[in-house]
């Protein structure tokens, strides 16, 4: 594409890419005016270039294409990839590698233009930037920078883009022709065999597995469907166990692997995965998605602003959005909740979690508190609806009330505080209200579940939803400092 910024990197990766892979280079309108035709053949001799001043067939080159590079990405081309907008042939091959399932990696150092400097990171422009690159991981786009491009390409395609190994100090062991493998800390020689290297049509390295290690090809994980990649999940030791015994008998001393400990999952199913705090950054947000979709939450609770990006990260998994209304004070009006509930499910809301008026149930007007419920209600119909009661303000006389009039307004559930008044969840709270709403209504614990245990005892009071942004800690039985 047409960008201007950085441009030796971009120069310096296609080199490296095109001692790798079979390569064409198609060439934009706006990159023939601004970066031109006869430079690129300068930078890159020999390489085939595609005008894109010139008729082309899209659907044919991402046909062709085992992986697509976009070295510079524009501003322009990054918002078109994110809203797939097909008005031009190099967004049309992007769209249809898409479809096709084909690998995509961009790089970002090109976005901005060099006329200006860089926006800062706390300025409007950078925050939608970051937004839509979100967007565009999203779509399972690979996004990278000039310097990383090779190896986040070769990542991407499941290749070794030298079959070239390494002893245990670094040394260079032979050339791409054989190959003698070591163990790092006792220096065994596993096996000493040639490795034949072929390269398919499209330049693709290939190597023949040695023989004494077989078995590591044929032990497919169970997490392998439908031709997906391996996820770098870290957890070979449970899912491949024939291939990390085939490795042990071959004279590996240690097997490196990461978060392989079984976490509590009946628990986690009940989580709601929470990040409401004003500071959180829409990084920690991925963050909390990621982390959801890895430990099976029941759904992520996030401010309102950030519910579409959740969506989008969340598409196709069981993970449900949740959001908040009236919080955390639940002074607004019934009309403004409404109004913050409707808009929050345009934008993809699962879930609503509404803080009632607690200055009307403690003032005994509990018909506001019942019509400010039943806005909400009626706002989110097909959706599930929970009732902050904020069980730290209130008598034991109040929270059965306020857990009466949620039942009466059709509430799917009742939940204990928002995590931001003197006290969160206790056990004894969480008692009662099941015991006012009864077994066929949801009651939410949330605010100071810190531990495995905390949440054990919330469940077993009576508890069929814990709010925690301690959940990973939970789960895993581990300990945290998290206060929510």
């Amino acid at each position: 594409m047409g960008g201007d910024r950085n441009l030796d990197t971009a120069f310096t990766a296609v080199r490296e890419l095109t001692k790798i892979f079979v390569t064409k280079i198609f060439v934009t309108k706006s990159a023939t005016q601004i970066i031109g035709i006869e430079r690129i053949k300068r930078e890159i001799p020999g390489i085939e270039i595609i005008d894109g001043n010139n008729k082309i067939n899209p659907n044919e080159l991402s046909l062709w294409a085992d992986v697509v590079v976009v070295a510079v990405l524009t501003l322009n081309g990054l918002s078109k990839i994110v809203s797939l907008m097909p008005d031009t042939p190099h967004i049309n091959i992007i769209i249809g590698a898409l479809e096709k399932g084909i690998p995509i990696i961009v790089s970002r150092d090109s976005i901005f233009c060099s006329c200006y400097p860089e926006p800062q990171r706390n300025t409007a422009l950078f925050r939608k930037v970051e937004h839509m690159i979100s967007e565009l991981k999203s779509l399972g786009i690979t996004v990278s920078s000039g310097k990383k491009l090779v190896d986040d390409t070769i990542l991407a395609c499941g290749l070794s883009s030298t079959p070239v190994t390494y002893s245990s100090a670094g040394k260079l062991l032979d050339d791409h022709k054989k190959v003698k493998v070591t163990t790092t800390s006792a220096g065994k020689i596993i096996d000493i065999e040639n490795v034949v290297v072929t390269e398919s049509s499209a330049g693709k390295v290939f190597a023949k597995p040695v023989s004494k290690l077989d078995g590591i090809i044929t032990d497919l994980c169970p997490a392998f469907k439908d031709g997906i990649e391996c996820s770098s999940c870290g957890k070979c030791v449970e899912r491949k166990k024939t291939s990390v015994a085939t490795i042990i008998d071959a004279g590996a001393d240690r097997i490196a692997a990461y978060d392989v400990k079984e976490v509590a999952r009946d628990v986690a199913a009940l989580i709601d995965h929470t990040l409401l705090k004003p500071n959180a950054t829409q990084e920690e947000i991925v963050k909390l998605c990621e982390e959801a979709k890895k430990y099976n939450f029941a759904s992520v609770c996030v401010n309102p602003t950030y519910v579409s990006l959740c969506k989008q990260l969340l598409k196709d998994t069981p993970v449900k959005v949740c959001t908040v209304v009236g919080f955390p004070l639940g002074a607004t009006t019934p009309t403004v909740k409404a109004i913050e509930a409707k808009e929050a499910i345009a934008n993809g809301a699962d879930e609503i979690d509404m803080v009632i008026n607690i200055s009307a149930l403690k003032s005994g007007n509990y018909q506001l508190v019942l019509d400010d419920i039943k806005a909400v209600r009626e706002a989110t119909r097909g959706k599930i609806l929970k009732v902050i009661i904020e069980t730290a303000y209130l008598t034991k006389e109040e929270k059965i009330k306020a857990c009466e009039l949620a039942k009466q307004a059709g509430a799917d559930f009742v939940k204990t505080s928002t995590g931001f008044g003197p006290s969160g969840a206790t056990a004894e709270d969480v008692a009662l209200m099941r015991s006012v709403v009864g077994p066929k209504m949801g009651v939410k614990a949330s605010g100071g579940i810190r531990t495995l245990a905390d949440a054990k005892k919330m469940i077993q009071a009576g508890a069929t939803r814990i709010g925690a942004s301690a959940s990973v800690a939970i789960v895993k039985g581990e300990t945290t400092t998290s206060k929510y």
